[in-house]
């Protein structure tokens, strides 16, 4: 193996044993305005951090996460590509740099718009073009939506029937949630079953003697300025 590609495992010694880092790399896709970065910083924060104000991502957001494997010695870290969901025509095409490589992907559309679960069809395609058999969810956003608010008249705002979005996930083949990033609901759920699903997949694959999904591990701080390009030479 030469110098330039190191192993994204990395074994980490605690206190009691060693701990194996598997590097995911996750993008988060879905129309504007569906709340894909409400979820990714909730998320990421553990629930301290919800943005209060609307806020237009352009290009991409970045983050990582750490999850824990239960009853492992595994720690899956999750590289995050919170991607911009303008103008889905426009932006596919603008996005497609940073599905290079991607091990999986989250589809999240808004349960109070049913266009955006239309559209969550062709994020996955883009998806798949780059990793055909690319681990995936359906993440149904703004559950709060689903029911009337208590002592007001106004009814529900839900335009997605669950059974609906659960059609289009197994069309997909693919795992359906339903969350709330406003209230902090079943936010986790989807994030650690992609960690389990990429764990699964590794050890199943042998992944931990071919690097083909991993991401190759670098000093944090250096992550964020090569993290459109981390697994380039793996592909």
């Amino acid at each position: 193996m030469s110098k330039n590609m190191v192993s994204g495992i990395r074994s980490m010694e605690s206190n009691h044993h060693p701990i194996t880092l598997l590097r995911c790399k996750l993008l988060v896709l879905g129309d504007a305005c569906v709340g894909k970065s409400a979820l990714t910083q909730v998320f990421h924060s553990g629930g301290a951090t919800y943005p209060k104000n609307y806020l237009m991502t352009v290009g991409a957001e970045f983050c990582v996460k750490q999850v824990p494997i239960p009853e492992t010695d595994t720690v899956v870290e999750i590289f995050i590509y919170d991607c911009a969901g303008q103008s889905i025509f426009n932006q596919l095409d603008l996005n497609s740099k940073y599905y290079e490589n991607a091990a999986a992907v989250m589809l999240v559309y808004s349960i109070s718009n049913r266009e955006s679960l239309q559209s969550c069809t062709k994020w996955f395609n883009a998806a798949k073009a780059n990793r055909p058999n690319i681990i995936g969810v359906l993440v149904g956003n703004k559950s709060e939506f689903r029911s009337s608010i208590p002592g007001s008249f106004e009814a529900s705002r839900a335009e997605v029937v669950e059974e609906d979005a659960q059609g289009m996930a197994a069309t997909l083949e693919m795992k359906h949630f339903e969350t709330s990033a406003a209230n902090n609901v079943g936010v986790e759920e989807p994030f650690k079953y992609i960690a389990l699903q990429f764990y699964k997949r590794s050890v199943f694959d042998g992944i931990l003697h071919n690097l083909y999904y991993l991401i190759p591990f670098c000093r944090y701080e250096e992550s964020i300025q090569r993290a459109d390009g981390l697994a380039r030479n793996f592909g």
